[in-house]
């Protein structure tokens, strides 16, 4: 693994416990294995591995759902699939302390969070609709469907939504999987 790899893997693996708001530079240095100098080689700053972390998860997550609309035909089986993906590669994000960190201290980086997922979305919603037989489905104009699904989307599945009412990530991600579940069945 290489260095920059291993710094962003620290950075996951601290947000786990810590968020990203209390990791520190130390710390971070310290659990990949390289001194701080080096992490500030490869990074102008901690808010830039933060968002490189990020952004290798993104990219994680576009590969595995170009996969998963390619093998998967039906929403349950997509959902499903995705949600996996989500919680086995996405926890550093989803917990509360980094959730509360994402709205207090970086709400600029879960836009980018959120403008990734809309856009994954209305693919994965385009796939689907190119391959149901329901009729029903596609009759309705499909920027009304995307615009539904989004909308779903980003009211649950938002730091604001989920620590307001005392709700975790998966919880909230498994009702809106039931409810999407049984709209587009």
């Amino acid at each position: 693994m290489d260095i920059r790899a291993k710094i962003l893997l620290a950075c996951r693996d601290l947000a786990l416990t810590k968020g990203f708001y209390n990791l520190n530079m130390d710390e971070l240095s310290r659990q990949a294995g390289v001194s701080k100098r080096t992490v500030y080689r490869y990074f102008r700053s901690k808010e830039e591995i933060i968002g490189a972390t990020l952004d290798v998860f993104m990219a994680h997550m576009q590969d595995a759902m170009d996969s998963i609309a390619a093998t998967q035909d039906t929403p349950p089986d997509m959902i499903a699939a995705v949600m996996k993906e989500i919680f086995s590669h996405g926890r550093f994000i989803f917990n509360p302390v980094t959730l509360n960190d994402l709205r207090v201290h970086y709400p600029h980086l879960w836009q980018r969070i959120d403008d990734f997922r809309s856009e994954r979305a209305r693919v994965m919603l385009s796939t689907y609709i190119e391959r149901s037989e329901n009729r029903s489905l596609q009759e309705i104009d499909p920027r009304i469907l995307a615009a539904v699904l989004l909308a779903s989307i980003q009211a649950v599945l938002n730091p604001e939504f989920i620590l307001e009412n005392n709700l975790t990530f998966e919880s909230a991600a498994n009702q809106l999987s039931k409810f999407l579940i049984a709209c587009l069945t």
